[in-house]
């Protein structure tokens, strides 16, 4: 089983997968806002969602597990996702688009980060990722944009079945 060590998120660590801003730090929110700081900060990202439906705001129930194991995987063609841990930091896995016909998954390429209580995160297009994690809060929520119904219309996916092939993320 692969091991992958969680890393705290930056910006620019984490750029090559889409967008990170915490959204609870007035000062990085203010820097990103085309009007001077007054308490409110508009647009500070922009989610493309392909032309698909309008976006949709969903909730992910994420609880504490003994060990994080990644054995789901999924990317969108079309889409970006967005994700805002709401009450307790997470942890996120992501990776370079699947390849081949039907797309392979793998976890030999992903990464994790530990995304704040109040972070932003904007994945892109294809870009591999699943379920969130909780660092340590027995259950945190968190919020998924994404247009409707793109987990029937715009979702590749992948299970790994031998636990060998799977990777636990670790803190």
């Amino acid at each position: 089983m692969e091991v992958i060590k969680a890393k705290p998120i930056t910006a620019e660590g984490f750029a090559k997968y889409g967008e990170y801003l915490n959204l609870l730090d007035n000062d990085a929110v203010a820097a990103k806002s085309v009007l001077p700081p007054f308490g409110f900060f508009p647009d500070l990202i922009k989610l493309d969602f392909g032309g698909q439906t309008l976006p949709t705001i969903s909730i992910c129930q994420v609880k504490k597990t003994e060990k994080n194991i990644v054995a789901f995987m999924e990317a969108h063609r079309y889409t970006c996702e967005g994700l805002v841990a709401l009450d307790g930091d997470i942890i996120i896995f992501v990776g370079p688009p699947p390849f081949g016909n039907p797309p392979q998954f793998t976890v030999k390429a992903l990464e994790a980060f530990i995304v704040p209580k109040g972070g932003f995160v904007k994945l892109n297009p294809l870009i591999v990722h699943g379920t969130q994690y909780s660092v340590s809060a027995d259950e945190v929520h968190v919020i998924c944009m994404l247009p409707g119904r793109t987990f029937s219309n715009d979702m590749l996916f992948g299970m790994v079945e031998k636990d060998d092939d799977k990777a636990e993320i670790v803190l």
